[in-house]
């Protein structure tokens, strides 16, 4: 059981990596004015990174990631997270705001690129601190990972609960 807990936590570090790869290559093609390279694909990307964040999430001590995950991580990675959070909420609070048709409830491309490296900053850090600065074995990395994935699973059912249209759409 350990062993597929540790598995768990390295297979969501990985696509954290791939899905971070990702959103820096859709995020150079948006500022440098080559959008057609991800086809509209921004929105999938930041749902996909939101998704991601939450068995992450889950897997963090008492969910207090700053007391807890955060200061446990060496000091180049706190740098690299906070960095990437302070851009992702400036670049994307700059887009709203700078919008020219003065609707900030339908952001764009930049903010759809950027504000996934919010989600992704944080969750690489807790899973990082899992795997190498505070390890976990035994019961309590088991009581994590079931938590994170009874937190998926209930991710995943209102994801397929909204597609399968059993929420209510609001008219367009």
């Amino acid at each position: 059981m350990i062993r597929f807990a540790h598995a768990y936590i390295c297979c969501l570090f990985v696509a954290e990596l791939l899905l971070l790869s990702v959103s820096v290559a859709a995020h150079v093609s948006v500022l440098t004015g080559h959008m057609e390279l991800f086809g509209g694909y921004e929105s999938v990307l930041f749902c996909t990174a939101l998704v991601l964040a939450v068995p992450a999430s889950f897997l963090a001590e008492d969910r207090n990631i700053w007391k807890h995950e955060f200061k446990s991580n060496p000091k180049w990675l706190r740098a690299a997270t906070l960095i990437l959070m302070i851009y992702a909420f400036a670049t994307s609070f700059l887009e709203v705001l700078l919008r020219a048709d003065g609707d900030p409830f339908h952001a764009g491309s930049l903010f759809f690129t950027a504000m996934p490296f919010f989600f992704q900053a944080m969750s690489l850090c807790i899973l990082y601190s899992l795997l190498w600065a505070r390890p976990l074995g035994g019961k309590e990395l088991i009581r994590r990972v079931r938590i994170s994935l009874i937190g998926s699973a209930v991710c995943l059912a209102l994801i397929a609960s909204a597609k399968s249209g059993i929420f209510p759409h609001p008219k367009e």
